[in-house]
């Protein structure tokens, strides 16, 4: 059986989605152009821009199941009412999202200059980056505590030293990580 046209445009927009994460890894979100990513997938231009007017919007694809995420480890944490394991909760969670992004669109993080220069994807990360200290630390963190914060949201140079691990390895060197600069 064929596939419906619903299902052959899903295909396309997804592949469209995978070849640009491939390549904003290898060459940088400003390197790659739509170009660049239509003559990847052997398509016209036109064919990815009927799914995505702007590398912004593909940015905005990419980072939408990473937000969502996000967002749902924060709902859940905020159920746990034992701060350590709140925090043991939030490190799992966290440490996965990290070693799992790792493998795809890793050089990518808040600090990224792309992600700097967009304000709604900047303001939706940051949102959730307050959100995750404020379950962590309380209402009022600590200098010591917004500083460990903002170590832990940035594990980049660690997954980089470590990605010549297993996941499961380098998940356990992480979490251990995570814990220590969190008992600030």
């Amino acid at each position: 059986m064929s596939p419906t046209r619903a299902e052959q445009a899903e295909k396309t927009r997804k592949t469209v989605l995978e070849t640009a994460r491939r390549l904003f890894t290898e060459h940088g979100f400003d390197a790659t152009s739509l170009q660049l990513i239509a003559d990847t997938m052997g398509v016209t231009k036109a064919n990815v821009y009927y799914y995505f007017r702007t590398k912004i919007e593909i940015l905005e694809a990419l980072l939408e199941g990473t937000v969502a995420a996000l967002s749902a480890m924060l709902d859940q944490a905020e159920k746990i009412k034992g701060k350590q394991a709140r925090l043991e909760f939030m490190v799992d969670g966290f440490v996965d999202h990290v070693v799992r992004a790792h493998r795809t669109i890793a050089p990518m993080n808040r600090a990224d200059p792309i992600i700097r220069r967009h304000e709604g994807i900047s303001h939706r990360l940051d949102e959730l980056s307050e959100r995750g200290l404020h379950l962590l630390f309380g209402d009022t963190p600590t200098l010591d505590q917004q500083a460990a914060y903002a170590m832990l949201s940035d594990l980049g140079p660690a997954t980089r030293s470590l990605s010549h691990l297993s996941d499961d390895e380098m998940r356990a060197i992480l979490r251990r990580l995570c814990l220590r600069v969190a008992r600030v």
